[in-house]
């Protein structure tokens, strides 16, 4: 067993001998490097090569004497010339731009232009205008006999009396796509050759026509005359710039100017007046003056949004109760002026007490005259939405009336304070500096009292109830009269 083993291990030395000597003899013959060549450049592969470089040209090598035997002279006539040794080539400073030392710069390249291509233009759908049978006027009918809407050619003469309109861009394209088909009119005995045409509205169909009220789910169905002469569906819009036509100019201009003057007057209160009403006065000021500039900005879709209308309506409401409280606090102001004054001995303590009700009452009328403006400009604005509800020119009458009872009772308890301020005796004490200062400015608040009337405030409560009264303007017959360019837009307009 154990010659076995030595016999394995034998091998093994044996094997590891052979092997260790090839691998020797292998290194053995691998050339040695050459100490003075030049380093390689590194080939760069990430671009194509420089086109200046150009190819090495190989230059014979030079060869020198050895130094140690050419300063000794040869020895015999045939002494033997040493073989030189080979001397490394000197190699020349490579230049800038050589790709020995100069990194290979990689050319840019640029992505290729794209040739604009030109794009080609928008198509615009021409609509598509129905061929309708020719008649003297194209008609809306609903249940009545009357139609609700009539289309027809207009006569010079009616076209030179008539008022020109200002009509928007938006308003002129509504009334465009009613009348498309305009030109298929015929031109009835007397009418102009020219492209002049009447729109009429039957009376009270204008609001409801603009509301959807006719030729809606909640109305009667519209029919053409002839057969797709005029569409029910713009209709709608149309009328509702033939409203904002007629309408916007009677109502809302007079309306901006009040709200004007109502805003400067409710300048005047002082803070802690406005913090009494809990802030009501200048907060339904403020929703007046914003819903006004909507209603002014789009007339004819204010008319149309139920629920612009339906918050008008309810505003209405907050603003009489705001009327109502001040008129309120009024009266108590009043009551305790005139206390002091039916006093039986009217001296300093009653004077100091007549001044400090004074200045409350004073203050309370300024509140009463803004709150009667605010009323009525509320009011005002909702009979220009034609949403006037039939009692509410009874409820600003009223307010009228109770305005100018106000102003006249007040007038007469100040001359009843008068009296008693005049014949107040003056202290010989040391108040007599306070009594006299106050007596003066009791007087003054007296003064201003008379001067500040009432009266204005009134005129405005009555000018809202008569237009309440006279009804909406938008409710009766409305015409208007358009001229047509070329391309069948409305060049103007105007109303009979």
């Amino acid at each position: 067993m154990g010659d076995a083993v030595w016999m394995l291990v034998g091998a093994l030395a044996l094997v590891c001998a052979v092997l260790g000597g090839l691998l020797w003899h292998k290194r053995s013959r691998r050339p040695a490097a050459r100490p003075d060549a030049a380093p390689v450049a590194p080939v760069d592969r990430t671009g194509p090569a420089p086109t200046n470089a150009s190819p090495a040209v190989e230059t014979p090598r030079a060869t020198l004497p050895d130094p140690a035997t050419a300063l000794v002279p040869p020895a015999g006539p045939a002494a033997p010339v040493a073989a030189a040794k080979p001397v490394a080539r000197a190699e020349p400073p490579t230049e800038l731009g050589t790709p020995a030392q100069q990194p290979v710069v990689t050319p840019t390249t640029k992505p290729p232009a794209v040739a604009p291509v030109a794009k080609a233009p928008a198509v615009v759908p021409t609509p598509i205008v129905p061929i309708v049978e020719r008649a003297l006027r194209f008609e809306l009918h609903d249940d009545q006999a009357e139609p609700a809407l009539r289309l027809e050619r207009c006569s010079a003469a009616a076209w030179q009396g008539a008022t020109p309109l200002e009509a928007t861009p938006m308003q002129r394209d509504a009334l465009a796509r009613l009348l498309a088909c305009a030109d298929q009119l015929e031109v009835a005995p007397g009418a102009a050759g020219e492209p002049l045409y009447r729109l009429q509205l039957r009376h009270g169909a204008a609001l409801a026509l603009a509301r959807g009220k006719l030729g809606g789910a909640s109305g009667p169905e519209l029919r053409s005359a002839p057969p797709e002469a005029l569409d029910p569906a713009l209709a709608s819009q149309a009328a509702a710039v033939t409203l904002a036509l007629h309408c916007a100019p009677v109502y809302l201009v007079g309306l901006r100017a009040h709200v004007t003057e109502t805003k400067t007057v409710a300048a005047s209160l002082h803070p802690k007046l406005v913090a009494q009403h809990e802030g009501r006065l200048k907060s339904l000021l403020q929703d007046l003056t914003r819903y006004l500039r909507e209603a002014e900005e789009n007339y004819a879709g204010a008319v149309r949004k139920p629920v612009f209308v339906a918050r008008v309506a309810e505003t209405c409401g907050h603003a009489e109760t705001l009327w109502q409280s001040v008129g309120e606090a009024v009266a108590t102001a009043r009551a305790q002026l005139d206390t002091q004054a039916k006093a039986s001995r009217f001296g300093e303590v009653q004077l100091e007490r007549s001044l400090a009700a004074l200045r409350d009452l004073q203050s309370q009328r300024r509140a009463q005259d803004s709150a009667a403006r605010i009323l009525a400009g509320w009011q005002a604005l909702r009979l220009a939405l034609g949403e006037a509800a039939p009692a509410a020119a009874a409820a600003l009458r009223d307010a009228a009336a109770a305005l100018r009872s106000s102003d006249a009772a007040d007038r007469a308890l100040g001359d009843v304070l008068k009296g008693c301020i005049d014949g107040a005796k003056v202290p010989d004490y040391v108040g007599k500096a306070e009594f006299i200062a106050n007596r003066s400015a009791a007087r003054e608040l007296l003064q201003r009292i008379d001067a500040e009337s009432l009266e204005p405030a009134g005129q405005q409560l009555t000018r809202a109830a008569e237009a309440i009264e006279a009804g909406y303007a938008g409710e009766a017959a409305l015409e208007l009269l358009l001229r047509l360019d070329s391309a069948g837009q409305p060049a103007e307009l105007r109303r009979p």
